[in-house]
């Protein structure tokens, strides 16, 4: 084998080596997020009825704000969102408004959120599109960056009014 070769073969190895080691900080790394997300999905389907789940994401508005929102599909073929309360710990929240529903008909969907959001502002960047709940109401919360500022912005999920005014986050 030649030195090129040798040399080739050693990089190839290296590369595998980091790119290896990058996978499983990684994994390591998300173990806990991906657990706990496991867990909320598997509570939606057992205490909301839920056959099939389209996705989960979670929500984190202060140390009493934390909800994992599942939107899924019950048995009766209706779609609707699921917000599970959480403590600080990682750990679901018991007692009353620890589990609301709430059925997706009605309600203003993610793709009308970004279609309105794109029209408003035309010139900002989406980062963030989540369902939450913010000044005890369910919401949309819009993180946007425009002319070098992030923003929040909150619509209701209802029927898409603003809630609040939209809310600067300083520049590091």
């Amino acid at each position: 084998m030649s030195k090129r070769a040798k040399l080739i073969l050693l990089v190839v190895l290296i590369l595998l080596i980091l790119l290896s080691g990058a996978y499983l900080y990684y994994t390591i790394s998300m173990q806990d997020r991906t657990s706990e997300r496991n867990a909320a999905i598997a509570a939606a389907r057992t205490q909301a009825q839920l056959t099939e789940v389209e996705r989960a994401d979670k929500w984190v508005w202060g140390e009493n704000s934390i909800f994992w929102v599942v939107l899924g599909t019950t048995a009766a073929g209706e779609e609707e969102y699921v917000w599970m309360k959480y403590k600080s710990d990682g750990t679901p929240a018991e007692g009353q408004n620890a589990l609301r529903t709430l059925p997706l008909a009605g309600t203003v969907t993610r793709d009308d959120m970004r279609s309105r959001f794109e029209a408003e502002l035309p010139d900002a960047k989406l980062i963030r599109l989540l369902p939450g709940v913010y000044s005890n109401q369910y919401v949309w919360q819009i993180f946007y960056e425009q002319n070098d500022t992030r923003y929040y912005r909150f619509y209701n999920l209802k029927d898409g009014s603003e809630v609040g005014q939209p809310s600067a986050l300083p520049k590091w």
